[in-house]
C-alpha cells in the first residue's frame, strides 16, 4: 500500500482545500498547462531527454497547488493540518510557509530525477522544520545514504547535491513565474531555494550546535563528559 500525507488548507474566507501526496503515483498527466513543457525553462541539468510531448514532472505534479493559491498573498493567513500515518500536525501561518512545507513533498516524491534525491527525507516528513532541524536531517539522510551504498562516510558531496538543487531552483522559478496571478507560489519557492541554501551555509555552524548534543554527561558530575573533558575545556 503506497504511503501518504494529507495536506488540508483552511483559508481565512472558510473555504478549505485538501492534497493527498501519494508517494508512489504515477507521473502527472493529461491536459498540463503550456508553463509544465519540459523544453521551457528547462533545468540546464536536467537528464531527462526533449520530446514533442514531455512534460517537466516537477511542474506537472504543482498544476492543482498553482491553480488554487496563484491568486493569494503570500501574507494570507491560513491553517494547516498535516495528516501523516505516524502523526498529526497542524500550524496557523501564512500561506507562503504552508505552501514551502507542500511544495517540498511534492517535488521530493515526484519523478524529477534530480529532486528524488530528497525522498528519503520525504519519508521522515518534517512540515514546518527549523534550521538546525533540517542541517540534522540532510547531512543524516546523507551519511545513511553513504553507507548503504557502501561509499566512503563522509561529508563530501553534500556541496555538489545543494548546487544541482539550487540550479533547479533558479530554472523553476521562471516557470512559476509563467503560472502565477499574485505572489504565493513564487514566494513559497522562494523560501524553499533559501531555506536550502541556508541549510548548506548552516552545516558547520549548526553541526558545532548538534555537537552538544551527543556530549553526555556522567550521573555525579554535571560538568564532565564521557570524555573525561570539563565543559569549555
Amino acid at each position: 500500500m503506497s504511503k501518504k500525507v494529507i495536506y488540508l488548507f483552511r483559508l481565512e474566507s472558510g473555504v478549505g482545500h485538501r492534497f493527498d501526496v501519494e508517494f508512489d503515483r504515477p507521473p502527472a498527466s493529461g491536459d498540463l498547462p503550456e508553463w509544465t513543457r519540459l523544453e521551457v525553462d528547462k533545468c540546464p541539468h536536467c537528464p531527462l531527454p526533449n520530446a514533442a510531448d514531455a512534460h517537466c514532472p516537477a511542474a506537472a505534479d504543482l498544476v492543482p497547488l498553482v491553480e488554487k493559491f496563484s491568486a493569494l498573498s503570500s501574507i494570507d493567513r491560513i491553517d494547516v493540518h498535516v495528516v501523516t500515518p505516524q502523526y498529526e500536525a497542524r500550524k496557523r501561518t501564512d500561506t507562503q510557509t504552508a505552501l514551502r512545507a507542500l511544495m517540498g513533498l511534492i517535488l521530493a516524491t515526484g519523478a524529477c530525477p534530480i529532486l528524488g534525491r530528497m525522498r528519503p527525507l520525504a519519508h521522515m516528513h518534517m512540515p514546518f522544520a527549523t534550521t538546525t532541524e533540517m542541517v540534522y536531517r540532510i547531512v543524516s539522510m546523507h551519511l545513511f545514504g553513504c553507507f548503504l551504498r557502501g561509499e566512503p562516510v563522509g561529508l563530501d558531496g553534500l556541496q555538489g547535491f545543494f548546487s544541482d538543487i539550487d540550479r533547479l531552483n533558479h530554472a523553476f522559478f521562471g516557470r512559476l513565474k509563467r503560472a502565477v496571478q499574485r505572489d504565493a507560489s513564487i514566494n513559497a519557492l522562494v523560501a524553499l531555494h533559501s531555506h536550502s541554501t541556508l541549510a548548506s551555509l548552516s552545516i558547520e555552524p549548526e553541526m558545532e550546535n548538534i555537537r552538544v548534543w551527543f556530549q553526555q554527561t556522567p550521573a555525579g558530575d554535571p560538568g564532565e563528559t564521557v570524555t573525561g573533558r570539563r565543559n569549555g575545556a
